[in-house]
């Protein structure tokens, strides 16, 4: 049997491990009860719209940072970067050699304009050479030869001037009369001493293109007589000198004589 003292010291470890259990149930329980309180009595958060920009302030030190990190890009875009200038400078290039030859052809279409220009002027101051040179050579020629007709004009006048009222032209006049009266036919009216002064127009040859009485003793039919007479006598006899002829030719004709 067990003593009287026994019980109580096998009680008192599970009495002490109880109220610890039952101490720690009461802080949990008293903690969840006040969490749920904080969470009931606290109001829904509101959500507010609000722009905002925000602004970041660098130290002065920072600058050269971000510039050197602008200045010294990745190996990549170096790359492309240098592709794009060797680019553009080879079509710059292009640019510059078509320009180039642009302005070539048109100085040599500007030459071509010259020479062409310049071979029309001389030959057009050869021609200009040459034609004055036919024009003096022609207007030589010409008073060469006016000078040589005027010559024999003087001389034909002076042989005609010494011809005149020589015996040769009187017997050519004569000649010409007697040709006129044996072609008369006289009108009734015609008096005794019939003189009229004949004026006759004739061609080298004789050949008689006009005829006018002058002062005549006789009336209108004799006048008609005579100037038909002359027309039938031509073509009139022609002098044995050259020199003689004259086309407007003037004798007297008197039949009865």
């Amino acid at each position: 049997m067990n003593s009287p003292g026994e019980p109580d010291s096998r009680r008192q470890p599970w009495l002490a491990v109880l109220s610890s259990v039952l101490l720690h149930a009461a802080v949990v329980a008293l903690l969840g009860w006040g969490w749920w309180q904080f969470r009931a009595a606290r109001p829904a958060p509101r959500q507010l719209a609000i722009e905002a920009s925000v602004v970041f302030e660098q130290p002065a030190t920072a600058v050269p940072a971000a510039a050197d990190s602008a200045v010294l890009p990745p190996a990549a875009p170096q790359a492309e970067t240098a592709a794009a200038l060797e680019r553009e400078a080879a079509e710059q290039a292009q640019r510059e050699l078509r320009a180039e030859q642009q302005a070539g052809r048109e100085r040599e279409q500007r030459e071509e304009h010259e020479r062409a220009a310049a071979a029309a002027k001389q030959q057009a101051e050869e021609a200009a050479a040459r034609k004055a040179k036919l024009a003096a050579r022609v207007t030589a020629q010409d008073k060469s030869r006016r000078e040589a007709e005027l010559r024999a004009q003087l001389a034909a006048e002076e042989r005609v001037n010494a011809a005149r009222g020589s015996a040769a032209e009187a017997a050519w006049l004569a000649l010409i009369r007697d040709h006129v009266t044996r072609a008369w036919i006289r009108p009734p009216s015609a008096r005794a001493g019939v003189n009229c002064e004949v004026h006759v127009t004739q061609v080298p040859g004789g050949v008689v293109t006009g005829v006018q009485i002058g002062s005549c003793n006789g009336d209108a039919a004799v006048r008609e007589s005579i100037e038909a007479a002359v027309y039938r006598a031509s073509p009139l006899p022609t002098p044995s000198d050259p020199d003689l002829f004259d086309r407007n030719l003037k004798f007297s004709f008197h039949p009865d004589e």
